[in-house]
């Protein structure tokens, strides 16, 4: 589905770089749709089919690189800054930059779903866009928009908005690159060695799982790293691994230094379902459908109502869900469990009777799945109504 830029869209991406003054740009053209569509298909199966290569051949990395690696008369007559350039980009920056398709497909064989959800023109950028979504039970829902660029006839990716960072993979970079690069005030310089120094720390300490330790060490830290939002994100996520105190701080700590800012709405989602606010987290699940246009949103809003007990929209949020992903089998194993916990029986066997008939289970499988203890079904393995449908042929 495609669809163009309109304002709310267009607060998420105001950040754009625009550094390539004769860069060429893409029309609004169905041709060119067909294009983009092939390519988002094309990434889609390497994905799946476990090539990462596609992904790294078919990205334009030097202007992704322009954008992290600053560029200009004085560095290039700075042998010293020519060789720290040369280091983080062969170094730093492309082993990293490797790995990132491959924590996709490790997340894939994880479990998690990666698909596009549409594409657009932005007409500001002048530039397409692919919008693929990533959802695990496990890592909750996020978003990776993919900006394009356009030469010879053909399209690239460039860069990769990244929802539940707030910002483009290249500006994220880029806070690491200033964070290296060197100064000339001595202060600043040291300041940014224990950034640098805390990232080597983490990595180990994250693998021992001493999560306080990290919390601790990034508390002592200052200077322009922890003005970023890669410190807050990073605090975010070492204090989700510690307790619900210490994660609600770590999320209020990043709202209250970003008031206002729209690409915050997927971490608030979170934080103010922790907080129990029901009225504004459907308020900020309404407003990230509205910029994705992406009803899988539905299912989140199921699980969100039924936390907040409104049974009745996780019952209708669900049930969407499965009309419009029929293969989607966690909204229909969800929507047996909210059926189960307020004992309608009869709406669980029409749903039971509708996957038999659409041939996605047998009957057998089901009952033995609704029986076995461990699956945790209060009422539904006692129920008269259920007991009777059992003995059915």
């Amino acid at each position: 589905m495609k669809f163009n830029f309109f304002c709310l869209l267009f607060l998420y991406f105001s950040s754009v770089f625009s550094q390539e003054t004769d860069e060429v740009y893409a029309k609004n053209v169905d041709a060119n749709d067909e294009k983009v569509i092939e390519l988002g298909q094309n990434l889609t199966d390497s994905f799946y089919e476990e090539d990462s290569s596609f992904f790294m051949d078919n990205f334009n990395v030097e202007s992704f690189a322009k954008k992290v690696i600053s560029v200009n008369k004085d560095i290039s007559e700075n042998a010293v800054m020519r060789e720290f350039n040369r280091t983080f980009r062969d170094g730093i920056f492309f082993d990293k930059f490797h790995k990132f398709p491959d924590r996709i497909r490790a997340m894939i064989e994880d479990g998690a779903s990666y698909s596009i959800v549409n594409y657009y023109y932005h007409l500001d950028e002048r530039k397409y866009h692919l919008l693929f979504r990533m959802y695990a039970e496990n890592i909750g829902l996020n978003y990776h928009d993919y900006q394009l660029s356009f030469e010879d006839g053909t399209f690239q990716l460039q860069d990769i908005f990244i929802y539940s960072t707030g910002q483009y993979l290249s500006e994220t970079y880029q806070d690491l690159y200033q964070l290296s690069i060197p100064g000339e005030n001595i202060e600043v310089n040291r300041e940014r060695l224990k950034s640098m120094i805390f990232f080597g720390q983490y990595k180990t300490l994250a693998r021992q799982k001493k999560y306080k330790q990290i919390f601790d060490l990034m508390r002592n830290l200052t200077g322009e790293f922890t003005t970023k939002k890669i410190y807050f994100l990073t605090k975010i996520k070492i204090a989700a691994k510690m307790n619900q105190v210490f994660h609600l701080e770590a999320i209020d700590e990043l709202l209250r230094n970003f008031p206002n800012d729209p690409t915050t709405k997927l971490m608030a989602i979170n934080y103010h379902l922790m907080l129990k606010d029901y009225n504004t987290t459907m308020q900020l699940l309404d407003e990230i459908q509205a910029i994705t246009e992406d009803v899988f949103i539905e299912y989140i809003r199921g699980n969100a109502a039924w936390q907040f007990e409104d049974f009745e929209s996780a019952e209708k949020a669900y049930a969407y869900t499965i009309r419009e992903y029929p293969d989607f089998e966690k909204a229909k194993l969800n929507l047996m469990y909210l059926y189960d916990f307020l004992e309608k029986h009869e709406d669980n066997i029409v749903l039971l009777n509708n996957m038999i008939e659409n041939d996605e289970y047998n009957k057998k499988d089901l009952i033995d799945f609704i029986d076995d203890t461990s699956n945790e079904f209060i009422h539904l393995p006692n129920a008269r109504i259920y007991n009777r449908w059992k003995k059915k042929k």
